[in-house]
């Protein structure tokens, strides 16, 4: 064997060594590359995937108050719905008792023309009540008239009875005076004063 025939397959070895740790190289450059790319992605897919799930928590719990107020809401939708309800019976009471009135109120003015004649027929015996009253008032004034010529006459009476009063006294003290004589004499004691 020649020389160069026995450094060709060695060389041939080292060629082929280098192509292959050149390629592994290469293989490895683009294997990390590829980690790097794939740790970005998966570091951007958890992000995304964090984003996600926190929109998720932040939309359901916005979801659970809105469902909460809806459901307050519905409550007080509900109470007012049965307070309408309890208006729109009040309300038909109330249109029953107008009924009920309004009917009344024909039976009422059904009556008016028999109420119109009994106001004139009123009317006619307020006039006569008036004449008489009017008659009333102008005896009255007579029986004043007399109330005052009475009083004057009685005026008069006593005017005359304190006069025969006087005159009865006077007359007494006559008396006593002429029966003065007839008590100190000898029949005293008989006449009494």
């Amino acid at each position: 064997m020649s020389e160069d025939s026995i450094n060709k397959p060695g060389e041939e070895s080292h060629d082929t060594f280098e192509m292959l740790a050149s390629t592994m190289a290469t293989f490895r450059e683009e294997m990390e590359g590829y980690d790097s790319l794939g740790i970005r992605i998966a570091a951007r897919t958890t992000l995304i995937i964090k984003v996600v799930f926190t929109t998720l928590f932040i939309s359901s719990i916005y979801l659970g108050v809105m469902i909460f107020e809806m459901a307050n809401n519905m409550s007080a939708m509900t109470t007012h719905l049965e307070d309408m309800y309890s208006n729109f019976g009040t309300m038909s009471e109330d249109m029953h008792l107008i009924t009920q009135s309004v009917n009344s109120m024909d039976r009422s003015i059904s009556g008016i023309p028999v109420i119109a004649d009994s106001m004139i027929k009123m009317d006619n015996d307020v006039g006569g009540m008036t004449s008489s009253i009017y008659e009333i008032n102008q005896s009255i004034t007579g029986i004043d008239n007399d109330m005052v010529k009475i009083k004057i006459n009685m005026q008069e009476m006593t005017g005359r009875l304190s006069n025969m009063s006087h005159s009865v006294n006077l007359m007494s003290y006559d008396v006593n005076e002429m029966a003065t004589p007839m008590n100190s004499g000898p029949m005293s004691g008989f006449w009494s004063r």
